[in-house]
């Protein structure tokens, strides 16, 4: 009760931080002045002129906050099981709302060529400045989160222990999920997950890259080659990272068989019988120390 009490507690002052930081940046959009002649979108005031700094600041604030999180190892209480401490929570829906942020914005600032939605440079300031608490937070989350996963050597367990043997487990288990046959002997992430991962890692690496070169041409007069592929490289990232965000909302909240990892994503937990049952290898490593990995062939099964 108090784990539930003390993730409760970040998840609302998490919102309550993102909301005053959207509140601040439409009240700084609609705050002017504007000069005359119109400017468009580099109008002032764009707190990516006037508050670039903490831009800057947000990774280093991550890196100091994943120094001083302790993680929790998974571990069966009862009739439940420890999936996500609260750490992974945060890593989770930071990331999260940084990202639809971002993307929101985004396409409505005309991103990857296509028509911009907003046309005044008041909407277009506000559209911007809600994209700059995106991108602060996205810096925050994700040097959060690797500074997190390489301390504490979790980076092994997203990971495929090879493509083929994934790739098999995955269609095993959406075979299994319309009735086609036995679960395959899961760890704690489906084997579509470890496929999935790099995808959703080198694309965050990327926007983030490109998007400090982004705020950095607001000081500096960087190379208009470099910035014209800083633009191409951000948008393409931007729309893999959009279609890893849709696929992922839709297996993790719209389909019934997601909703324990769903919700383990609020409490951190899910039933013993559902770790039993989808996440075989997982279970079987918290109950009786075995290590084979997900994807790897089950030597019980050859040699029978």
């Amino acid at each position: 009760m108090v784990r539930m009490a003390k993730r409760g507690a970040v998840g609302i002052l998490l919102a309550l931080a993102l909301a005053a930081g959207v509140a601040f940046a439409v009240s700084s959009a609609l705050s002017g002045p504007y000069p005359a002649p119109p400017v468009g979108v580099s109008g002032s005031p764009l707190l990516f002129k006037s508050a670039s700094w903490l831009i800057w600041l947000a990774p280093f604030a991550g890196l100091l906050a994943a120094g001083l999180s302790k993680r929790s190892d998974s571990r069966i209480e009862g009739d439940r099981v420890l999936r996500h401490d609260g750490v992974a929570i945060l890593e989770h829906w930071s990331h999260g709302a940084a990202t639809v942020l971002l993307l929101v914005t985004g396409l409505a600032l005309g991103a990857i060529g296509l028509p911009r939605l907003v046309a005044g440079r008041v909407e277009a300031a506000l559209a911007l400045n809600v994209h700059y608490v995106g991108a602060a937070l996205f810096a925050f989350a994700a040097a959060y989160y690797a500074t997190n996963t390489l301390l504490s050597g979790r980076l092994r367990e997203h990971l495929p222990s090879s493509v083929g043997g994934a790739l098999k487990d995955a269609v095993a288990h959406y075979r299994a999920v319309f009735g086609g046959g036995e679960f395959p002997r899961d760890g704690k992430y489906f084997a579509s997950e470890h496929l999935t991962y790099p995808i959703a890692v080198l694309g965050s690496a990327v926007i983030l890259v490109t998007g400090l070169l982004k705020v950095a041409a607001y000081a500096f007069d960087l190379p208009g080659g470099l910035m014209a592929v800083v633009r191409v490289s951000h948008d393409v990232a931007a729309v893999a990272l959009g279609v890893f965000l849709v696929a992922h909302a839709i297996a993790g909240a719209l389909v019934p068989w997601s909703w324990p990892l769903l919700r383990s994503m609020f409490t951190g937990f899910v039933t013993v019988e559902y770790a039993r049952e989808h996440h075989k290898a997982w279970f079987d490593q918290l109950t009786h120390g075995e290590r084979r990995e997900p994807d790897e062939p089950d030597e019980r099964k050859l040699s029978a």
